[in-house]
């Protein structure tokens, strides 16, 4: 019960700081973000000779617009996914995005693919070389703290399970877990449970942090990723 209500203390704060962000930190820190991340998947395109298949999300309100790096993966040939909330399980489906794609709101005022939009399916889910996992508190350790729903943690859930074979045995993993941040998002210690989805980069106005706990360093990065 206590971490409980530490994390909600802790996103009320985030919360409410990034309702006062104003337009000029909006705007340089997207600007900055989408240029780290962009070099990263460059990188990360190089090393692994084709383009990305990246499971991203709409931003909405003073979330950092991540749309402009989307747009710049779709114009290097990846694949791009967005999420369609079901409220009924708080769970998502994952649907294809491209310039043709039509959206519809969703729980929360959020942007969503419609419902027509083709779906990668589950169990296809490991095709990921990317999540873009949104959040409003993040620590260097790799922590995350969402907006309560738990959405990406039954994603993540589901995902681990598609990793794991008929003798119980874990597949090494290969995608990279991201979040675009604005710096000041970053604090010392974010409330974790094992269910938690966590990240393995973080990326914000700054460049980018190589979490403690993430898979993927600054040297397996410097040399090809993995």
């Amino acid at each position: 019960m206590e971490q409980a209500a530490d994390k909600g203390i802790l996103r009320e704060r985030f919360k409410q700081r990034r309702k006062a962000v104003m337009e000029k930190e909006y705007a340089v820190s997207s600007a900055e973000v989408c240029n780290h991340a962009s070099a990263y998947f460059a990188q990360l395109r190089e090393h692994l000779k084709r383009p990305l298949r990246i499971f991203g999300y709409w931003p909405f309100g003073r979330e950092l617009d991540i749309k402009p790096l989307l747009a710049a993966c779709l114009a290097a040939g990846d694949q791009i996914y967005l999420p369609r909330t079901i409220p009924a399980t708080r769970t998502m489906t994952l649907h294809r995005w491209d310039d043709r794609t039509t959206f519809t709101d969703g729980c929360f005022g959020l942007r969503e693919p419609e419902a027509h939009t083709d779906v990668l399916p589950s169990e296809e889910w490991t095709i990921l070389d990317v999540i873009i996992v949104p959040g409003i508190a993040f620590d260097t350790e790799g922590g995350r703290l969402g907006l309560g729903a738990g959405y990406y943690d039954r994603f993540w859930q589901s995902y681990m399970e598609s990793f794991t074979n008929k003798q119980g045995v874990e597949e090494d993993l290969s995608v990279v877990r991201i979040s675009c941040v604005y710096s000041w998002q970053i604090t010392d210690d974010v409330p974790m449970e094992p269910h938690d989805i966590g990240v393995d980069l973080l990326i914000s106005e700054e460049g980018i942090i190589f979490c403690e706990r993430g898979r993927i360093s600054q040297e397996e990065l410097e040399l090809g990723l993995q």
